[in-house]
């Protein structure tokens, strides 16, 4: 028992401290040190129960109730470690309190002083670990042992503070405020304790709550809001993915689905609420709607928190540099021998004691830099996460604005595709960064100001005149931004217009190429980006200047300041504790000053995006009035369960938010009523559809409960369609009807067929029908029980989907039905070339497709529909007479009228007028006649003689077969099949080859191809100045060392020789900042410079690339996919990675020189740093492997976005018609959601490498620190040279995760540059010759092939063997064949389009595979089947090479008959072609491009099925014309119409191949055995 006792009595005077207790019995010892065993007794006893409890739960499976493998939080989760926080920075300051206490006021030790308190701190660890394990295993009961201990804690603390009073310490003692701090915490969690307890149900019936929406999900797996608070803000939990990529490369697959708050439906009807209720201010105030209401009333809250933590960070980094001057102060005294020198007067360290101890600063140091690390990445995570929604919601609503847009809007050229596809790319982008960035505006000026304040209370008044400095320089960084945003609203305007022409001429190749034109528009393109790069090396220019400006505005402040300083506005002199506190806010004030134009830009950029997105969400609108359709016919396969959830679903839990929305919805609703009841006494404002003040793109009945429409009178039963004193326009500004005095019943169950020439309202009137004009005057009405339509637009529309989607089009799949409607459309043969039959996917807009099987796929589609009237817009000109007609009598007659449903036909065909059961003639607008075919002979017998004889003269001449068009397109998809497939072979159908992507790291030939953009030499003189600057600020740094440490010795001086140091030093530092000032000025500029440049090189070579490529790329690769690399590819290039580049190489130097900076001040640094660059390095790689293919699955899921843009775009007719918005609504936000999933990790793993960069820079600092402060100890080193190194350790953390994170974001924009590298490389036409013929070659047109071989690909086989002909100049040759014949490759052999590989083509004697390729097609003309126009003139689109007078343009529009259709226009030839040539028919497009070939005057002129689009009656008129026009140059016809080579002088038939025929007509016909003659008759047998 003495034993034990003695055992205990040691225990007790060890831990109490015996020599202490004898000395201070004085100060109440025992009673101090048994309060602090009570407490220690209490966290003791904690651990160990908690322990043995988490030991038994964690080995009873019964125990163990794990719902999933996410943690699902229970009630006060967040706040309990929001405590912790707090928790572990008030024991932490009382651990150290307790030991300073201890080694500053005993002799021995005395470990009650901090037992206790690391006791606590291992505790509220395990409080962390217990309490989650409760969560994990829903085992809410646990919580009873938590609440016991909170209450013992405040117990044992309430002992120690009443211990504290007896001993009468005041608020001078820290302990004073540790102690009532931990009361207050254990108190809230005793609190929060007992609420959770009584929040839980009975332990016994108590069922598991139910599993979150999301984690219902088994894909998806970003799990932020499902893990408890430490792993959500330290992204413990997304560790998985990069564990994953660093094995293998990460795939779309393996990033799941996203949860609901982040998908664009929920984004989507968020920004609409917040949009409604500010149309509804905006219509009360009579103003346009603000974009920038919208975004505060969706995202305002979130980004407001956002802000506050991106405020606390930048004070928390504040901390640091502070600090330093405590640091050097502590060193300065421990070397004088002075720490030690003041007598102990109070038992416990004072708190001005405390926070002067150089390590509690160094520890304080370390803490600031990790708070800082967090509340600055959780704002970060925050922004990236709000711009994401307002990029998915803007996408969201551009793409419903776009569905709604008039359809003059794009055709009337106040937009064009690109500028709207930019308003979904750009435009949201731009908004994007704006969020990621817009706190830095603010926060970075709040940050300059305390640190400016700061620097007043070390340097006095000093620092007032280096304010004053920055005061001086703020002015000219304003007006810098304010010019930046005009040259970058000029660079937006200059994209635009390159994105539209390149958008152009990928869409016009194969005409620009036949036409040897590709250079020419290759050049209008590269004057564009000419003009841009002017803008953008501007724009760089001025961002060089902020550059500047922002490295020196530091060292300017500092100059001023320190020159300032002493001895003229101060008695002190400059100590190293002055000079390098100063210096490192000095310092802090760079990234603010780095930060502002950074942000400035990226607000500019989102500034002037949102005022483009607003004009555009007020464009005009298609009219919205209840014609008696029905608003949403598709049915599709689409679950709507969720739709209710989405819309219904507030924010953040906001109840005034969802309450906020509903009252102003409601007053919206309201006032609309009172607007409409306005309308309606008004009949005029009716039918002009004058709207109210409301724009965007909700309040429309495409949404439920928001009709706005006039209901309409039910037709009679009989009718389907009536117009009723229709005046029609397509601009809503023009008061000048299109379409006038229409009154048109269309009957239902009824063929109705519409004829005029071309150019008389055909098309316009079922636009009307349609929706698609503006009504002046009078109204549409459909049947509403009858009223569903199917139409089939002029310009076939297909989607980027298999053929048998193009078909069914969303509903559902009937194989008899399918089968009849293939047959009917003649597509079986064609689906039977196809790799996977009608599951093949047939590309973007159809690409794989020919004209007429495009037209012939639309004709089944709107055949195959559930639809009650079906409008066909003169699908049959694209097609054979034969298959026109077994479309017709198969499709029309027998599938659509005899199973009485209403068809609207316009045509050309006038054969088939016997079947109509109403003819509407039109005439310049109006309705000429209209009636059964009966009628009109009666009525006007001199038009109903010119069908008679126009249907004569095809009854005599128009037995063409099916291998004249039809399968000379099979054929040439044949081909086409043949190279993919031995190119690629997919099995699963694909004809578009997979968009490309590298796997691994970027190689080096990438960053060697950027290298060489930039030219070698250039970049490595970039490199070197910028090493130069940064070396000479080190020197300076020295310098500023040497000056501070001379301050110690001013007492032994006299005044003459301070001001004589003074002046030395002052001179000499001065020189050193002006040197690093003018090499800074240098770098930013030649960096700017040299990589600007490289961006324009780099486009250069793509484009050129790009237009020498063959045909055979583009029949393979979506536009989309290519305008992506001159889009979003160029932009990074253009505007982002030159930045990044000049951030990684200046990162790099600063890391390598404060390193060696380090390493001279203190040599046992290399021992730390080594180990921490390797880890710095290993993090870095395990990163960017992960996040490098996340950048490219993120570039290649933004291509289909755009893709499916452009194409809705381009057939919103077709979608409007149908009423698919629905469907196509979802796809996009399908798209949409795909590139969110991998923008969202890669941005959250951007995250993940932040905090732990951040934290091992925070290390790195804390090792500096103490190391620095050992080594003085041991007399090594200077105090001043412990600023100096602290200041470069700051630096260097810095820098380090700069570089890290600037390396990584290089890697990714890098991928830019592997993109458009893979492009430059492409395969291409030789363009070479060596002989160049006299510039009137050819000047005969004679024409001669010699054994010519032809192929399409080197791998395949010839399509023309050994073939011998001799076309005579001045011959007329008129050329067909059966299926495999050749005719469309001898033709393309002429133009030297694919490869003749064995024999020769003679033109006028001269081989023209000797002749350089652009020489070749420029010297002949071809008139393709179909007609393309470009954006500008009539005068550019028939000459824009500029060679011809205005009297030769007329002449040509007359001979096209289009010369009354131009002279009638305002401008003439003046007169603007929008894109497309939306703004004229098909039919005069066509001629439009026949006047275009008459005035190129070649002597040979090939004529691909020209006429397809055009009349009868003026066919026949161009037929005689261009036999006058052509009588002396060698025509080369394709015959499409077999009259148009009856009259030829020679005619050659083809078979497989081979020549079967070559003779005349008239020797050709005599033969009865004749294959031509056997065409003519029409009883030839299809192949």
């Amino acid at each position: 028992m003495d034993d034990e006792g003695d055992a205990s009595g040691e225990w007790a005077q060890w831990f109490c401290g015996k020599q202490s207790a004898e000395n201070d019995a004085g100060w109440n010892h025992q009673n101090t040190c048994t309060v602090d065993l009570i407490n220690a007794s209490i966290h003791l006893g904690f651990l160990i129960l908690a322990a043995l409890i988490l030991l038994v739960c964690t080995c009873s499976t019964r125990l163990r109730r794990c719902r999933s493998k996410t943690l699902i939080t229970l009630p006060y989760h967040d706040v309990r470690y929001i405590l912790a926080v707090v928790f572990s920075f008030v024991f932490l300051c009382s651990l150290g309190e307790g030991i300073l206490t201890d080694l500053t006021r005993n002799t021995a030790t005395e470990p009650h002083l901090y037992v206790p308190q690391a006791l606590a701190c291992v505790n509220g660890i395990i409080c962390l670990v217990y309490y989650h394990h409760l969560e994990c295993w829903d085992l809410p009961r646990l919580a009873l042992l938590l609440l016991i201990f909170w209450i013992s804690a405040v117990i044992g603390e309430s002992l120690k503070l009443y211990s504290a009073i007896e001993q009468q310490l005041s608020s001078d003692h820290l302990r004073w405020y540790t102690i009532s701090a931990s009361i207050l915490l254990y108190g809230c969690y005793a609190i929060i304790e007992i609420c959770f307890i009584l929040s839980q149900p009975c332990c016994a019936g108590r069922k598991p709550p139910d599993i979150p929406r999301d984690l219902r999900k088994k894909s998806m797996l970003y799990h932020h809001r499902y893990v408890n608070l430490f792993s959500r803000y330290l992204y413990w939990w997304i560790s998985w993915l990069l564990r994953q990529g660093y094995k293998h490369p990460i795939e779309k697959s393996h990033l799941g689905c996203l949860p609901d708050e982040h998908r664009t439906r929920y984004q989507y009807e968020l920004f609409k609420r917040a949009y409604e209720v500010e149309e509804t201010r905006a219509a009360i105030h009579n103003t346009t709607p603000s974009m920038w209401r919208a975004y505060f009333g969706a995202y305002g809250r979130p980004m407001i928190i956002s802000g506050i933590l991106k405020l606390l960070g930048d004070l928390f980094i504040l901390v640091g540099p502070v600090a330093i001057g405590g640091i050097v102060t502590y060193a300065a005294n421990y070397e004088s021998g002075e720490d030690g020198a003041h007598q102990v007067e109070t038992p416990y360290v004072t708190i001005s004691e405390f926070f002067s101890n150089g390590f509690v600063l160094v520890a304080v140091m370390f803490l600031s830099t990790v708070y800082y690390s967090i509340y600055y990445q959780t704002h970060f995570y925050i922004c990236t996460i709000e711009s994401m929604h307002v990029r998915t919601a803007i996408q969201a609503f551009v793409y419903e604005k776009s569905l709604r847009l008039s359809s003059w809007t794009m055709t009337g050229g106040d937009m064009t595709v690109g500028q709207i596809t930019n308003h979904m790319s750009t435009d949201a982008i731009n908004v994007l960064g704006m969020f990621q960035f817009i706190h830095f505006l603010w926060t970075s000026i709040i940050q300059i100001i305390v640190i400016l304040v700061l620097l007043y209370f070390v340097l006095g008044v000093a620092a007032l005149l280096g304010a004053l400095t920055l005061i001086l320089i703020s002015p000219i960084q304003l007006k810098i931004g304010t010019i930046m945003t005009r040259i970058h609203e000029n660079v937006l305007i200059y994209t635009d217009d390159r994105l539209k022409k390149s958008n152009e001429l990928l869409h016009g190749i194969k005409l620009l190429k036949l036409y040897g034109w590709e250079e020419l528009f290759c050049s209008a393109i590269e004057v564009v980006r000419k003009n841009e790069i002017v803008q953008v090396m501007k724009e760089g220019m001025y961002m060089a200047m902020t550059w500047c400006l922002t490295d020196v505005a530091p060292l300017l402040v500092t100059l001023v300041s320190y020159a300032a300083y002493y001895p003229w506005l101060s008695d002190t002199p400059l100590t190293p504790d002055i000079a390098f506190a100063s210096l490192a806010l000095f310092q802090s004030l760079i990234i603010p000053f780095f930060m502002v134009p950074i942000a400035l830009g990226y607000f500019v950029n989102g500034l002037v995006s949102t005022n483009r997105l607003e004009i555009f969400f007020a464009a005009a609108e298609i009219e919205e009035k209840d014609d008696g359709r029905q608003q949403e016919l598709v049915n599709d396969d689409d679950n709507d369960s969720d739709e209710e959830w989405y819309i219904n679903q507030g924010r953040n839990g906001g109840a005034y938010k969802k309450k906020y929305f509903r009252e102003n919805i409601k007053q919206s609703a309201v006032e609309e009523t009172s607007m409409k009841k306005e309308e309606s006494t008004d009949k005029t404002k009716l039918l002009r559809q004058e709207k109210p003040t409301l724009y965007g793109t909700m309040n429309k009945t495409i949404f439920p409960g928001h009709d706005t429409a006039v209901h309409s009178i039910p037709l009679d039963d009989h009718l389907a369609i009536q117009v009723k004193g229709g005046y029609f326009a397509w601009d809503p500004e023009d008061d000048s009807a299109i379409l006038s005095d229409i009154d048109l019943d269309i009957h239902k169950g009824k063929l109705t067929m519409i004829v005029g020439t071309v150019g008389t309202g055909k098309s316009s009137i079922l636009s009307a029908m349609l929706g698609e004009m503006t009504t002046i005057s009078g109204t549409v009405q459909f049947n509403g029980n009858h009223g569903n339509i199917s139409y089939c637009s002029q310009k076939a529309w297909l989607q980027n989907a298999t053929l048998r989607d193009n078909i069914l089009f969303g509903e559902q799949y009937n194989n008899d039905k399918y089968q009849s409607v293939l047959s009917a459309c003649a597509l079986h043969p064609d689906i039977d070339i196809l790799p996977a039959g009608d599951l093949t996917e047939i590309g973007e807009k159809g690409i794989n497709l020919s004209g007429g099987q495009k037209q012939r796929v639309s004709v089944a589609r709107a055949i195959y529909s559930n639809t009650d009237i079906v409008i066909l817009d003169d699908p049959l000109s694209a097609l054979d007479v034969h298959v026109g007609r077994q479309l017709f009598m198969e499709g029309i007659i027998d599938l659509l009228i005899d199973n009485k449903r209403t068809v609207i036909l316009v045509t050309h065909q006038l054969q088939y007028l016997q079947y109509a059961d109403k003819i509407v003639v039109m005439d310049n607008g109006k309705i000429h006649r209209q009636g059964e075919i009966d009628k009109i002979a009666k009525e006007d017998p001199e038009l109903y003689k010119q069908w008679r004889e126009t249907v004569q003269l095809l009854s005599e001449s128009e037995s063409e077969t099916e291998d004249d068009t039809t399968v000379q397109e099979r054929e040439e998809l044949k081909k086409q099949i043949s190279v993919i497939e031995d190119e690629k072979l997919e099995e699963d159908g694909k004809l578009i080859e997979e968009e490309e992507r590298e796997r691994g790291s970027i190689s080096l030939a990438i960053y060697m191809v950027y290298s060489k953009a930039v030219k070698i030499p250039y970049a490595l003189l970039a490199i070197a100045l910028n090493a130069i600057s940064i070396v000479i600020m080190a020197i300076t740094n020295f310098w500023l060392s040497e000056w501070s440490e001379a301050g110690y010795d001013v007492a032994n001086k006299t005044e003459t020789d301070i001001k004589d140091d003074n002046v030395y030093y002052l001179g000499v530092y001065t020189l050193f900042t002006f040197i690093s000032a003018a090499t800074l000025l240098l770098v930013c500029i030649t960096s700017t410079v040299f990589t600007i440049l490289a961006a324009k090189r780099i486009h250069h070579s793509l484009l050129r690339n790009i237009i020498h490529a063959p045909m055979r790329f583009f029949d393979t690769t979506p536009i989309g996919r290519i305008l992506n690399r001159f889009s979003s590819d160029t932009q990074i290039i253009d505007q982002r990675l030159w930045q990044t580049i000049y951030y990684v190489v200046q990162s790099y130097l600063w890391v390598l020189v404060a390193i060696v900076v380090n390493t001279i001040v203190t040599p046992f640094y290399i021992l730390f740093i080594i180990p921490i660059t390797i880890v710095y390095f290993l993090l870095q790689t395990f990163f960017i492997r992960t996040s490098r293919e996340l950048q490219r699955i993120d570039s290649i899921t933004k291509s289909p976005v755009f893709a499916h843009f452009s194409e809705t775009l381009t057939g919103l007719s077709t979608v409007r018609a149908y009423r698919i918005q629905k469907q196509l609504r979802r796809r996009i936000i399908a798209k949409i959601d795909d590139n969110n999933i991998a923008f969202l990790f890669m941005k959250t793993i951007n995250i993940w490498l932040g905090i732990r960069l951040d934290f091992i820079g925070s290390l790195m600092v804390l090792l500096v620190g103490l190391i620095a402060l050992v080594t003085v100890a041991l007399g090594s080193i200077q105090s001043s040279w412990v600023g100096l190194t602290l200041t470069y350790a700051l630096a260097a953390a810095t820098n380090m995760n700069w570089m890290v994170r600037q390396t990584a974001d290089m890697e990714m924009q890098m991928n830019a540059v592997e993109r458009v590298n893979h492009y430059t490389h492409l395969d291409t036409e030789d363009y070479e010759g060596n002989y160049y013929p006299r510039h009137d070659w050819p000047d005969k047109g004679e024409v001669k092939l010699e054994n010519v071989c032809v192929r399409y690909a080197t791998t395949l086989d010839p399509v023309l063997n050994n073939i011998t002909l001799h076309f005579r100049a001045g011959e007329k040759i008129g050329i067909c064949g059966r299926t495999g014949s050749g005719k469309s490759s001898l033709t393309l052999a002429l133009f030297r389009m694919i490869d003749t590989f064995q024999g020769r083509i003679m033109i006028d004697g001269l081989d023209i595979s000797h002749v350089p390729l652009l020489t070749l097609r420029n010297r002949l003309a071809i008139i393709p089947q179909d007609p393309v126009l470009f954006t500008g003139s009539i005068r550019f689109n028939l000459d824009p090479e500029k060679t011809r007078t205005d009297d030769e343009l007329w002449a040509a529009l007359e001979i096209a008959q289009l010369k009354t259709l131009v002279s009638e226009l305002d401008n003439q030839l003046d007169s603007l072609v929008t894109e497309g040539g939306e703004n004229f028919s098909v039919g005069q497009r066509q001629l439009f491009c026949l006047a275009r070939a008459f005035l190129r005057k070649a002597r040979v002129l090939v004529m691909d099925e020209a006429t397809a689009s055009i009349d009868m009656q003026t066919d026949a008129i161009l037929q005689s014309v261009v036999s006058t026009a052509f009588a002396d140059r060698t025509v080369i016809t394709i015959a499409h119409r077999i009259s148009s080579i009856l009259d030829a002088d020679t005619v050659l038939v083809l078979s497989d191949g081979n020549v079967v025929e070559y003779d005349t007509p008239k020797m050709l016909l005599d033969k009865e055995d004749s294959m031509f003659s056997s065409l003519v008759k029409g009883n030839y047998d299809q192949d």
